[in-house]
């Protein structure tokens, strides 16, 4: 393959890495908590790449994650709970795997359990959060109350590599390299608050714009070199 067309190719590799993103990222620009997709030049990296002979088929790609902290929304629900920060999580589990979110639309479910997204339970100080029915408070350092008693406590989590943080489903995130609680008396909450999507849909289509742009120039450097190319096999067929 020439230069050109391999350039062009890794160009294009990487538009379609991009429309991926930003796809998602337009369509989850009002789930509360998500964290934007983006696209780096390591695209360019993995293009470039050897082919990988031991397996058949190429994994999805893992977009790196903006996780900047989004607006906090009052919501005024006693189970809606954001946190201060951006280096915290909370998280969920059904047994046997665990993943983090910063999506704390919580309610309990028919046994009493507190449960986020997917119906995943939330990983409190005490293993499953139970609350009784009623009316409940959510205090700053993670503290459910009940008439005034403490019944359960919300436990916040750190990725052990937060580098390696990669996107599931919805606001969902998978941490491979494990999770840890946070150090206690760091963990701040607001109850009656949920965190908003730290991205937005102009965002989204500024870059779907200039993506566009992209693709159109790509594809006038194939076209340009198809037809030198073409030339030039026709005047040597002259000679």
């Amino acid at each position: 393959m020439s230069d050109v067309f391999q350039i062009a190719s890794i160009g294009l590799f990487e538009a379609r890495q991009r429309l991926e993103a930003i796809s998602t990222n337009a369509a989850s620009a009002t789930l509360p908590g998500y964290r934007r997709q983006v696209v780096t030049g390591r695209v360019f990296d993995a293009a470039l790449a050897e082919p990988d002979k031991s397996t058949e088929t190429t994994p999805p790609a893992q977009h790196p994650l903006d996780l900047r902290a989004g607006a906090m929304m009052a919501t005024g629900r006693a189970l809606d709970v954001a946190i201060d920060g951006d280096d915290l999580f909370f998280a969920l589990t059904d047994g046997s795997r665990t993943w983090l979110t910063r999506a704390g639309a919580f309610h309990l479910n028919e046994d009493g359990v507190l449960v986020g997204e997917r119906g995943l339970r939330v990983v409190g100080t005490q293993d499953d959060v139970r609350l009784p029915s009623g009316e409940v408070s959510v205090q700053a350092d993670g503290r459910i109350t009940h008439d005034g008693v403490i019944v359960a406590a919300l436990q916040l989590f750190r990725p052990n590599d937060r580098a390696s943080l990669s996107a599931d489903q919805g606001a969902l995130l998978i941490a491979p390299d494990g999770v840890r609680p946070a150090e206690a008396g760091t963990a701040r909450v607001r109850g009656g608050a949920l965190e908003a999507s730290n991205t937005d849909a102009s965002r989204e289509m500024l870059s779907l714009v200039a993506l566009s742009r992209q693709f159109e120039g790509l594809t006038q450097v194939l076209q340009g070199y198809d037809a030198a190319l073409g030339r030039t096999i026709q005047k040597l067929g002259e000679i």
